[in-house]
């Protein structure tokens, strides 16, 4: 098998290398922060404030807010004030017009996050009309916001490729001079466990990771974003390609059960475990339980959703040398206190009083 690829994430503001993600590596947690045009941003600052007093930290924070227009945008105080580092998705910030995105504006806005200090930036460069025509045959064709603005402009008719094509190599460029990480976006991650590993998906990852390896050999680091919803088997098979190729995988994810309303923290804890026990999640996204309930999550619900992602986390990586202790510990103090309360020197407890067993 090849040596699987690392990508080196670089915090903005001092521009050194803060950590690698790849095969063998812990496993690292990224929160979800953002809102729409008219809505509250205070609150998501309060939000990033939060995140960092936490005990369970994110290392990265994604700006997903659907601003056009923004004196000081999130991801610029991510970079300016957090240690966090800070991920984007650069169409979320052009203006569509009769959903054409302006080519000239979206590189722009792209380079403009890279040179500010960006760490990891999203671009959907899988949306084709095969694609497109094939995902029809789905029960939902595609689900994914930043990929879907991408497919509409595609269909417009005015353009013969992907918008991102016609940008491309200026991104890589860019890309190198920065050392910023390019996250292959996933546009057709399955919406529900039935479209999952279906043709539409598979193509999709092959393309991934065609293009992952040619900016790879341009001298970028990838990170390619996985799957969607899938069920447990459906999460086994997606893992074979994404694990022979070798990139980081950002798993979204994946949503083992399409009826986790309230609770999709807890499933999306559960898939990305299952996928990262398979070797292909390297990057947790953090899903908060407001997933499938609309509304702008509260900040109690994202520090939530981080310390389920952290924890999935440390399950993943309970295989790696020296992560097991904070469990040893844990399993000692039971031992000589003969208890299992966490924190507690005397014995029992109110629930087992005298019937405890140890």
């Amino acid at each position: 098998m090849k040596q699987p690829s690392r990508a080196k994430v670089r915090h903005g503001r001092h521009g050194k290398v803060t950590f690698e993600v790849g095969r063998g590596l812990p496993t690292r947690v990224m929160a979800l922060l953002g809102t729409g045009p008219g809505k509250d941003v205070y609150s998501q600052e309060h939000k990033l404030q939060a995140l960092t007093r936490a005990d369970a930290k994110p290392d990265i924070v994604s700006d997903l807010s659907y601003v056009h227009e923004d004196k000081m945008p999130l991801w610029r105080r991510i970079v300016e004030s957090t240690d966090f580092v800070a991920a984007t998705l650069p169409v979320y910030r052009c203006e569509t017009k009769g959903d054409r995105v302006d080519s000239s504006e979206l590189a722009a806005i792209a380079v403009e996050q890279m040179e500010s200090g960006v760490g990891i930036l999203t671009i959907h460069v899988t949306p084709m009309i095969d694609l497109v025509r094939l995902s029809t045959s789905r029960l939902v064709p595609w689900t994914s916001r930043g990929g879907g603005i991408v497919i509409r402009d595609l269909l417009a008719g005015r353009r013969e490729m992907n918008v991102y094509f016609e940008i491309l190599p200026l991104l890589v460029s860019t890309a190198k001079k920065t050392g910023t990480v390019i996250s292959l976006g996933t546009s057709f991650r399955s919406a529900n466990i039935f479209d999952a590993g279906d043709r539409v998906h598979f193509r999709e990852m092959e393309l991934q990771i065609e293009i992952a390896r040619q900016l790879a050999r341009d001298g970028v680091d990838v990170i390619i974003e996985a799957p969607g919803h899938a069920r447990p088997s459906a999460i086994r098979q997606l893992a074979v390609p994404l694990r022979r190729a070798g990139f980081p995988v950002m798993p979204l994810g994946p949503m083992p059960t399409d009826v986790g309303f309230s609770n999709d923290h807890v499933a999306a804890a559960i898939g990305s475990t299952l996928l990262g026990l398979e070797g292909c999640a390297q990057i947790i996204a953090a899903v908060t339980r407001e997933e499938h309930l609309g509304g702008i999550p509260s900040e109690n619900s994202t520090l939530e959703a981080v310390a389920c992602a952290r924890l999935a986390a440390h399950i993943i990586d309970l295989g790696l040398p020296g992560f097991d202790e904070p469990d040893r510990a844990a399993a000692m103090a039971r031992a000589e206190h003969h208890t299992c309360i966490a924190g507690k020197s005397t014995p029992g407890c109110s629930r087992c009083s005298r019937t405890c067993p140890l």
